[in-house]
C-alpha cells in the first residue's frame, strides 16, 4: 500500500482506465476479476477520488494537444470554405461547424458546491397531499355501512359531484 492508501494493483487499474482501455483490459493488465474493479469504485472512496483526478488530468492532456492544432484547423477550414473545388458538401459542413461553435455559449465555470442546508431552502417543496378521512382498502367494509366489501359495492360507482 502507497501513501494514497491504494495497492499497487489498484494504481494500475487507474493507469489503465484513465488512458482509455475497458475495464476488462485494465482487469486483465493488473491480474485481477472486472467485478473486482466495479466494487472497488462503488465502495472505496480513496479509489473513486484517484480515478476522478486521473481522468480528469487525461481530458486536460487532450484538451491541451487539442489547443495547440485549434490555429491549424481553422485554417484548414478556411481554405475549404474558400476553395471552389471543394465539395459542397464539405463546404457546407465546415460551415456548419463554425455556426454551430459560435452559436453555443461556453459552459458556466463551475461554481463551489452549497451548504445542504441552503440547497434545501433554495428548493421549492410542494405541499404533500392530507386527505380528510382514511383511504378506503378494496378489502375493507364498504363505507356505506352496507356490510359488503367495498369492492363489490361501491368500488366502481361514480362519485358523487361536489356542490
Amino acid at each position: 500500500m502507497n501513501e494514497t492508501g491504494l495497492y499497487d494493483q489498484q494504481i494500475a487499474v487507474i493507469d489503465a482506465l484513465s488512458s482509455g482501455v475497458t475495464v476488462t483490459e485494465a482487469a486483465t493488465l493488473a491480474g485481477v476479476h472486472r467485478n473486482t474493479i466495479n466494487n472497488w469504485r462503488r465502495t472505496i472512496p480513496a479509489f473513486q477520488q484517484a480515478l476522478a483526478d486521473a481522468q480528469d488530468d487525461r481530458a486536460m492532456l487532450v484538451r491541451e494537444r487539442a489547443e495547440a492544432l485549434v490555429d491549424l484547423a481553422y485554417k484548414t477550414l478556411e481554405a475549404l470554405l474558400a476553395d471552389p473545388a471543394t465539395p459542397a458538401s464539405v463546404r457546407l459542413k465546415a460551415a456548419l461547424y463554425i455556426i454551430d461553435k459560435v452559436s453555443t455559449p461556453p459552459q458556466p465555470v463551475h461554481q463551489p458546491a452549497q451548504s445542504a442546508q441552503s440547497a434545501q431552502s433554495d428548493q421549492w417543496k410542494p405541499e404533500p397531499l392530507r386527505r380528510e378521512h382514511p383511504k378506503n382498502g378494496r378489502n375493507q367494509p364498504c363505507p356505506c355501512n352496507s356490510g359488503r366489501k367495498y369492492k363489490y359495492c361501491c368500488l366502481n360507482k361514480p362519485l358523487p359531484r361536489a356542490a
